[in-house]
């Protein structure tokens, strides 16, 4: 093989193989045999920097704040109030916006029907010493004939009964009148003052009042009591349809009156 005709390639190899030789022949005549420690020189050995002395501690023993429980330093006025917390990503408490409409109490049932303000929800059921499932953090704790008391995350909230303020509503349905029934207004044929006898003096004298018979109730046959019964069953299916379509109307209002979502 000619020099002149080798290739990078080999002419590298030959240089690495060449390496390796002279350091091998260098570690055998004892290359890196002198290395040695150095002697111990203290001086040369840094201090360790010293710690900052301890400062005495603040707090004391835990009987001393037992105060902070009995007044707590966030609350207006000083005094405990009970709060609850929602882990993230829960929904948070339902607020408790509710009206008593209706009260049942037996000697061995005590109910509370509740409903909100808006009076189109369905009404809430609640049995005393339980929460219903739509208000879990909410107790009904008591309940008495005007009022119910409800234990919830924001303390104790009493409901009173909700009675007709007599605005609104709908007029009662006409019951129809007997016939022999007096007309409203008219009253009894007139007396003059009776004598010690029992007579009414008139103009030429006393004279005898005969007594009246008692009225006797015409009698009703079971057509005008059924014809009765109709219409007064067609009355209320009259005004229960004119409730629903005023309903109805209330809401289509409300949802013109909605600004548009963007």
């Amino acid at each position: 093989m000619r020099f002149d005709s080798a290739s990078p390639r080999t002419w590298l190899l030959a240089a690495i193989a060449a390496w390796a030789v002279a350091s091998l022949l260098l570690a055998l005549f004892g290359m890196g045999a002198r290395v040695a420690k150095l002697p111990e020189d203290s001086a040369l050995v840094r201090a360790l920097p010293s710690l900052p002395k301890a400062s005495p501690e603040r707090l004391g023993a835990l009987v001393q704040y037992g105060e902070i429980i009995n007044r707590p330093l966030f609350a207006d006025d000083r005094r405990p109030h009970a709060f609850s917390l929602q882990p993230q990503g829960e929904d948070q408490a339902k607020a408790f916006d509710y009206v008593l409409t209706s009260v049942m109490i037996t000697p061995t049932f005590k109910m509370a029907i509740i409903q909100p303000p808006d009076g189109r929800s369905a009404p809430l059921r609640i049995k005393l010493g339980e929460a219903h499932e739509s208000l879990p953090n909410w107790r009904l704790q008591s309940l008495d004939a005007r009022g119910a008391v409800f234990a919830g995350p924001e303390g104790e909230r009493r409901l009173e009964l909700r009675v007709f303020n007599g605005v609104g509503g709908e007029a009662p349905t006409a019951m129809t009148k007997p016939d022999n029934a007096r007309p409203e207004g008219q009253s009894a044929a007139p007396q003059g003052p009776a004598t010690a006898n029992g007579e009414t003096p008139g103009p030429q004298g006393p004279a005898v009042v005969a007594s009246p018979a008692p009225a006797t109730p015409a009698a009703t046959t079971p057509n005008q009591s059924a014809a009765t019964e109709q219409s007064q069953m067609e009355a209320i299916r009259k005004r229960i349809e004119a409730r629903r379509a005023q309903l109805r109307q209330e809401a289509l209002q409300q949802q013109q009156q909605k600004p548009p979502v963007k």
